[in-house]
């Protein structure tokens, strides 16, 4: 995220997403009735043109400015926008009509400026965070084993799955020969998705699954990208090339002394260590929106971890309520963390009625 401008005489914001990533920190920063600024497209009639003829009509780019009711996160391989829906305050009065709808697709590389009634802290270390992140190297995590493997790449934020291949080698009674052919077509077809949607990203990989095999493609793809100089880091043994494979890479040893900064690891030790005041009975903590929002007038609570689809009212609370809780935490310097619903550790907090929060000290309302 590249933060253009910060001028809270004029509760404005100015920034400049440079990732996927940076599009969803906006989708948690923009609130019911901000402000948003920036260029998008409108189909408008030529001038002295009559009906409702396509080739009467034209698109043109301008500024608009909407009042956000709605917004959303859209991500997928064909692209990652931001859709901002609201009604019209600003733009062209010739071609737009005030107080009308409109959608802005916000996407990579686009100016955007956010206008608040007010900036709170919070808001403004989510912006410092994203910024600090985008300097933080992404690492591409593979689980591999002989039957299929898996490539996910892991940012500050996020693990996404890239790619999951399955591989037709033999068994180990085949003909060693043939089966080395095997196992060397299913590296190249690995290597070919690193080159295609990962070298470009990050050069540093870290490589894990069941017996020897990683041992081998990390020999490989050394072979194979000696010009792109990539960090390999063999990890331990993992259960399978899979999804499941991934989730026990995230959690080694490797991960915790590569990326323990990332903010995505710090979300699963605030969520570890409410379980264990859980299973431990303590009182210091707290979940499930109403018993939180009454804690949060007491300043106790320390850190909260919050499923992204709270704010949009997505789980039965208004989204105003949500916005108003996660104030009074902030006056009291407490820690907030939006997760998205659709992570594992945001199914995880969804159990718990989408938000948990680790309490400065004891409560006891009894």
């Amino acid at each position: 995220m590249h933060v253009v401008k910060i001028d809270l005489k004029n509760n404005k914001v100015v920034v400049r997403p440079d990732s996927p990533t940076d599009l969803y920190v906006l989708s948690n920063i923009i609130s019911p009735n901000d402000q948003v600024i920036a260029k998008s497209s409108r189909r408008v009639r030529r001038a002295g043109s009559e009906g409702r003829s396509g080739d009467e009509s034209q698109r043109i780019t301008m500024v608009i400015g909407i009042q956000a009711e709605d917004w959303a996160f859209q991500d997928s391989t064909i692209s990652n926008r931001l859709r901002v829906k609201g009604k019209i305050f600003q733009g062209p009065e010739q071609h737009v009509a005030i107080g009308s709808y409109h959608t802005l697709n916000l996407e990579i590389s686009q100016t955007i400026t956010i206008l608040k009634s007010e900036w709170t802290q919070y808001y403004l270390q989510l912006l410092k965070e994203a910024e600090e992140a985008s300097k933080k190297p992404k690492i591409c995590l593979i689980a591999i084993d002989t039957t299929d493997a898996c490539v996910a790449i892991l940012d500050n934020y996020a693990v996404q799955i890239v790619a999951q291949e399955k591989s037709h080698i033999s068994r180990k009674q085949s003909k060693e020969k043939t089966r080395s052919n095997q196992i060397n077509q299913f590296f190249e077809t690995i290597s070919g998705i690193l080159r295609r949607k990962i070298v470009l990203e990050t050069p540093n990989i870290i490589i894990g699954g069941p017996g020897f095999i990683k041992e081998r493609f990390a020999l490989f793809l050394k072979d194979k990208f000696v010009k792109e100089e990539l960090n390999i880091v063999v990890a331990g043994s993992l259960s399978g090339g899979n999804r499941v494979g991934i989730s026990e890479l995230l959690k080694s040893e490797t991960i915790d002394k590569i990326a323990a900064d990332f903010r995505i690891f710090a979300e699963r030790r605030i969520i570890d260590e409410f379980l264990v005041r859980l299973n431990q009975g303590s009182k210091s903590i707290s979940y499930g929106f109403s018993a939180i929002n009454r804690i949060a007038e007491t300043g106790a609570v320390e850190s909260l971890i919050l499923n992204d689809s709270l704010l949009h009212g997505n789980e039965g609370v208004n989204s105003e309520l949500i916005q108003e809780l996660l104030k009074k935490i902030d006056r009291n310097r407490g820690r907030i963390i939006i997760i998205s619903t659709n992570s594992e550790n945001g199914q995880q907090v969804k159990t718990f009625g989408g938000l948990i929060a680790l309490l400065r000290y004891s409560i006891d309302w009894n």
